[in-house]
C-alpha cells in the first residue's frame, strides 16, 4: 500500500481517476439521500426544463439558488428566465420519503428547495421529456451500469481461469476441445452474438430477470478472448520448478493451478478486470441503446440515453439529455489511466521512475 500511494503521487491522472471512480460509487450508494426528488417524480409542468442552479443573485448574494423558468413555447419546450426571482437552495431539506438500500425510511435528503412553500424544484441536469429530474435518474440509474461490470468481469473471469488454466494445465484433449469452443465464441463478432443471444430470449422479463440475463449474455460473449490468454500463460509456467516441485509434494491440480500459477499472472489479471468492467458497462449500454437491455421501471445510462437521446434534435435543443453518455465516457477512461498503474505495481520487473 505504501508502494501504491507512493506511485500514485506521481501519476496525477490516475489518482484523479482512482477520485472520480470513488466518488461515483459512493454517489450510487448513498443516492437515495443524495438525489433531490423520487428519480420517477413527475413534474409536469417542467418538462425537458433546463438546469436551473445559479451561485449568485443581488437578492440573496452567493450561494446556491434556483431561478425561476417559465416555458414560452410547449411545442419546442423553451423557457426563458425570469430576472431577480431566486429561490434558495437549503442543505439537508425533508422532502419524498425514501428507503436507503430499501430497507432504512428515510425523508432526508442533502439539498433541495422547499417545493411544498411554492419555491421552484431544483434541477441540476434539467429534466427529461416527462419532467423527471435528471440527476436523480443519473445516481439510480448508475447502480445498473457501474455494478454490471463487476458482477459480469467477475462471471467472465472466473470462466476465463477456470476453463483456461485446466485447457493449460492438462493439455491434450481438453484443451484441443476447450481451445476449439473458444475460436468458434470468437469467430462470431460480439456484438451480433448479443444482439442474437439477446432477441432469441423472452424480452417480458422483470427487472432483475433482464439485469442478470445481461450479466450472462455479456459473460458468455468476453470469456473466450481471456480463457485463451490464460491457456498460453499457464502452459509456460507449468514447467516452472516451483510447479514441478509442487507436484513431487503430490499437491492436487487444482490447488497447483490457483495457489501457484495463477498467482504469477496477477498483472494480467489486474488488466483483464481493470478494462473488462468498462467493456461491459459499454455492452449494457449498447444493448439498452438498441431496446434490448434494461426494461422498465428500471433504468441504466444506456436506457437514459436511448429514451432522452435519441436524435441530433435533442442534442441541439436539449444537450444536458446526453450527460449519462458524458459519465461513461469519464469512467471508461478513469478504469482505463486506474488499470495502468495498477499494471505496473503488479508486473516483478517494473519499478517505479525516481
Amino acid at each position: 500500500m505504501k508502494r501504491f500511494l507512493t506511485v500514485l503521487g506521481r501519476r496525477p491522472v490516475a489518482a484523479v481517476s482512482l477520485t472520480v471512480l470513488v466518488v461515483m460509487y459512493l454517489a450510487m450508494a448513498f443516492c437515495e439521500v443524495l438525489s433531490p426528488y423520487d428519480p420517477t417524480r413527475l413534474f409536469p409542468e417542467a418538462s425537458d426544463h433546463p438546469p436551473n442552479l445559479c451561485w449568485y443573485s443581488s437578492h440573496w448574494g452567493f450561494g446556491p439558488q434556483v431561478q425561476r423558468m417559465v416555458m414560452i413555447d410547449e411545442v419546442s419546450r423553451q423557457y426563458v428566465r425570469i430576472q431577480g426571482e431566486y429561490d434558495p437552495v437549503h442543505w439537508g431539506v425533508t422532502a419524498d420519503a425514501i428507503k436507503l438500500w430499501g430497507l432504512l425510511p428515510l425523508s432526508w435528503h442533502v439539498f433541495g428547495t422547499n417545493v411544498r412553500s411554492g419555491a421552484d424544484p431544483v434541477f441540476l441536469f434539467g429534466t427529461d421529456n416527462l419532467g423527471r429530474d435528471l440527476f436523480s435518474r443519473i445516481l439510480y440509474g448508475a447502480r445498473i451500469s457501474l455494478t454490471i461490470g463487476f458482477v459480469g468481469v467477475a462471471v467472465s473471469l472466473t470462466l476465463a481461469l477456470l476453463l483456461g488454466g485446466l485447457a493449460g494445465y492438462y493439455g491434450g484433449f481438453w484443451d484441443w476441445l476447450i481451445m476449439r469452443l473458444c475460436e468458434l465464441l470468437i469467430l462470431i463478432p460480439g456484438l451480433y452474438l448479443l444482439l442474437f443471444l439477446r432477441s432469441i430470449l423472452s424480452d417480458k422479463m422483470d427487472s432483475a430477470s433482464s439485469y442478470a440475463l445481461i450479466t450472462v449474455i455479456l459473460s458468455f460473449v468476453s470469456w473466450p478472448g481471456m480463457a485463451r490468454l490464460v491457456r498460453g500463460m499457464v502452459h509456460s509456467l507449468k514447467r516452472a520448478d516451483f510447479v514441478t516441485n509442487a507436484r513431487q509434494e503430490k499437491m492436487p491440480p487444482l490447488t497447483i493451478l490457483f495457489r501457484h500459477i495463477i498467482p504469477q499472472m496477477s498483472s494480467f489479471l489486474i488488466l483483464s478486470v481493470t478494462l473488462g468492467i468498462p467493456g461491459f458497462i459499454l455492452g449494457e449500454t449498447a444493448l439498452s441503446y438498441l431496446g434490448l437491455g434494461i426494461t422498465d421501471p428500471a433504468f441504466s445510462w444506456g436506457s437514459l440515453i436511448s429514451r432522452d437521446a435519441a436524435s441530433l434534435d435533442n442534442l441541439v435543443h436539449f444537450p444536458w439529455l446526453f450527460l449519462p453518455g458524458v459519465f461513461l465516457i469519464v469512467v471508461s477512461l478513469a478504469y482505463n489511466f486506474l488499470g495502468e498503474l495498477l499494471r505496473d505495481l503488479a508486473d516483478p520487473h517494473w519499478r517505479a521512475p525516481s
